[in-house]
């Protein structure tokens, strides 16, 4: 199939809670990761894909999105923006995208909080290969192994042991593939829910399959400590070029960083601070003479 032919959703409507106070100001796939936000790098997988077109479903601080992409560009590609103004989950943020699809083409999902350079070009291919209704990404490795999976026939067997079958093998990325004339007739519509009651219907129907995909690396931003673990050296999730430390624009003159903070365009680090593993965000502003250790700096909100 050609690449052209496959859609891509982001979820970028979550409140990111855990992410706090990070998320008061930007939605989580907005937090800037090195010198982008966040959900620039999922974009940019995609585009290696040759995929050009995203749609992305917005709640929490949906004018950030419109001031970081005006005219719904990036590069050369689109971005097509779903406003739920009650926040449906998963399920409920799909079957609300369904006029925008293509039913009988593949469609790859992302959750909004994911940094990876996964495989994604073996899990779309496998996913068009196997005529599945929906395609798992999976890890054999993780702190959250509750995803049966049959090595053998290719096929997932339970999510959290919902169905009895089995407590769980292997990792769910939060990247998947499902064929959406497949899966949202099991969306009931204008209701806040899960994908996972019809992830498990369709289990139940021996139509899901699932791609392990463990070369590579993955990294869930989920806590401000995952968060400023990912900025850490070295950075195996993102290519080197994605891996700016230190913006053109920023001001760090007398001022001691180690290799591993990060500083975006328009910051100002005070002289004779000292930091070790911060980040400090674009257009925030460190007190000179700050010590500071694994902290992120925040731009003032006055």
């Amino acid at each position: 199939m050609e690449s052209s032919a496959i859609q891509a959703f982001i979820l970028g409507a979550g409140l990111g809670t855990r992410l706090r106070p990070l998320t008061d100001i930007r939605p989580k796939p907005l937090i800037p990761v090195f010198q982008d936000p966040l959900v620039v790098h999922t974009m940019r997988r995609f585009k290696e894909l040759g995929i050009r077109n995203f749609i992305v479903n917005t709640h929490h601080l949906p004018h950030v999105w419109d001031e970081l992409f005006p005219d719904g560009l990036w590069e050369d590609c689109t971005l097509r923006f779903r406003h739920e103004p009650v926040l449906l989950d998963t399920g409920g943020g799909l079957k609300n995208i369904a006029d925008l699809l293509d039913e009988d083409s593949p469609l790859i999902i992302h959750n909004g909080d994911i940094v990876s350079n996964l495989p994604l070009d073996t899990l779309v291919r496998g996913h068009i290969l196997s005529g599945a209704s929906a395609t798992l990404g999976l890890r054999s490795t993780g702190t959250t192994r509750n995803v049966g999976f049959d090595p053998a026939s290719g096929r997932i067997t339970d999510m959290r042991h919902a169905l009895g079958v089995h407590p769980g093998t292997h990792q769910f990325t939060g990247i998947y593939c499902v064929r959406p004339a497949d899966i949202l007739p099991l969306i009931p519509p204008g209701e806040i829910v899960s994908i996972v009651p019809a992830l498990l219907e369709l289990i139940k129907r021996g139509q899901v399959n699932g791609v392990v995909m463990d070369d590579g690396d993955w990294m869930d931003l989920g806590t401000p400590e995952s968060y400023i673990a990912a900025h850490r050296s070295p950075v195996t999730a993102l290519p080197a070029s994605s891996c700016i430390r230190l913006a053109p624009s920023a001001d760090i003159a007398g001022a001691e960083l180690d290799a591993d903070c990060v500083v975006g365009p328009g910051a100002i680090v005070g002289p004779g601070s000292r930091l070790n593993s911060c980040i400090v965000w674009p257009g925030a502003v460190v007190p000179e003479n700050t010590r500071a250790d694994s902290t992120v700096f925040l731009p003032s909100r006055s």
